[in-house]
């Protein structure tokens, strides 16, 4: 037991000694570049640095009639997103941007739909964690978007401002997240183009909760080929996959559980905005909310079983090699002895020197007797159920 400690210990140091992951440290170092700068007055739009921009931006706009049609298009430019429409019973308008926005956009936007500076100010500031800020003529939300990202998620910051007639989603990403809402939107023409900006709403959140289903199937199989290499493979480099997977899950579970207490604040929050008859719906995206954090708690503790498995095995086989190397040294013992003391030199003339030295068969004879010693001390051995 004290070499698996031992192995144990040494394990843990070559953990320690491992250089951080780089998704750690470019995490970091985004959330530091979109840090405010101190002493700079709240709700202020300053652009980021130009390495932290994708460097595009698409404006999707749909305007909902109250028939329940919707006529959707895209553009490039702020200007012709913002175009009066034509549409004559003209009753709600989503507009969707996907990419970066400018501050110079943005207070355009404050001014034209009469938004709050901070909110403004948070959606320039990517990196923010989920939440549900209420204001007069309008709510705001900040939602975590999960992705893949190579073999690591990361979280891409979704903001949504519902007002009586229209719906503003920004996504600093380079694709287009909420493709599924329009497709849906044109081919039912049901509720959801004759609904109210919160049930847009519901289903924008509805798309960012339920991408978490689709991050976690890929932990599910990494997990799935943990448990294999961890029994097939006597290496001992699993520990800091592992660990790793482990602080990625931490991780996601900090987020999705801040997005699961936005969730409930949205169902329980008295305001114009939200109409009765879809509570049931957020309530429903916030059960799926819940899901992916029960979710990620238990590949979290299924990645914590598999580094307690991993070590186990890797005492278990230390246990099996030190008995072996004491079963060895416990049957040379003796031998060691015999041959010590036969080595000895004394003079044969004594009378109290031992009588087999001048034995004409004296060597094959003690080497018998050592060949019988450890036959007799493994059936003995055997018996005890000790090898």
């Amino acid at each position: 037991m004290p070499e698996a400690i031992g192995l144990a210990a040494r394990q843990c140091l070559r953990l320690t000694e491992r250089p951080t992951p780089a998704p750690l440290f470019a995490m970091l170092g985004y959330l530091l570049s979109h840090r405010p700068s101190p002493g700079r007055r709240p709700g202020s739009l300053v652009d980021p640095a130009p390495e932290n921009r994708i460097g595009k931006l698409l404006i999707y706009r749909m305007d909902f009639g109250g028939s329940g049609g919707a006529i959707e298009r895209c553009e490039d430019q702020l200007d012709k997103a913002l175009a009066p429409v034509t549409q004559s019973d003209h009753k709600l308008t989503w507009l969707h941007f996907e990419g970066d926005v400018t501050a110079a956009q943005l207070a355009r936007l404050g001014t034209d739909f009469s938004l709050h500076p901070l909110a403004l100010e948070d959606v320039l500031n990517n990196g923010q964690r989920p939440k549900l800020d209420a204001y007069r003529n309008t709510l705001f939300a900040t939602l975590a978007l999960p992705h893949m990202d190579a073999d690591d998620v990361v979280f891409q910051q979704v903001s949504v401002f519902i007002g009586q007639d229209f719906v503003l989603s920004f996504h600093a990403g380079d694709h287009d997240v909420f493709a599924p809402v329009r497709e849906r939107i044109h081919a039912a023409h049901g509720r959801i183009a004759r609904a109210e900006s919160d049930y847009l709403g519901y289903c924008l959140a509805d798309v960012v909760v339920d991408s978490g289903f689709a991050v976690l199937a890929g932990y599910h199989d990494q997990l799935e080929d943990l448990e294999d290499r961890i029994f097939e493979d006597r290496k001992n480099d699993l520990i800091s996959v592992i660990h790793d997977l482990r602080r990625r899950l931490i991780g996601m579970r900090k987020v999705l559980i801040s997005q699961n207490e936005l969730l409930v604040r949205w169902i329980s929050l008295e305001h114009s905005l939200i109409h009765d008859d879809n509570r049931p719906y957020f309530r429903d995206v916030q059960d799926h909310a819940k899901r992916v954090v029960d979710l990620t708690d238990g590949y979290y503790d299924t990645a914590r079983s598999l580094l307690d498995t991993h070590l186990s095995l890797a005492s278990t086989r230390l246990n099996d090699v030190m008995r072996v190397l004491t079963l060895i040294a416990t049957v040379f013992m003796p031998l060691s002895f015999i041959v010590g003391v036969y080595g000895m030199n004394f003079d044969t003339k004594s009378p109290w020197n031992m009588p087999e030295l001048s034995f004409a068969y004296g060597y094959p004879v003690l080497l018998g007797v050592m060949l019988m010693l450890v036959i007799g001390m493994l059936i003995y051995f055997k018996r005890k159920r000790w090898v």
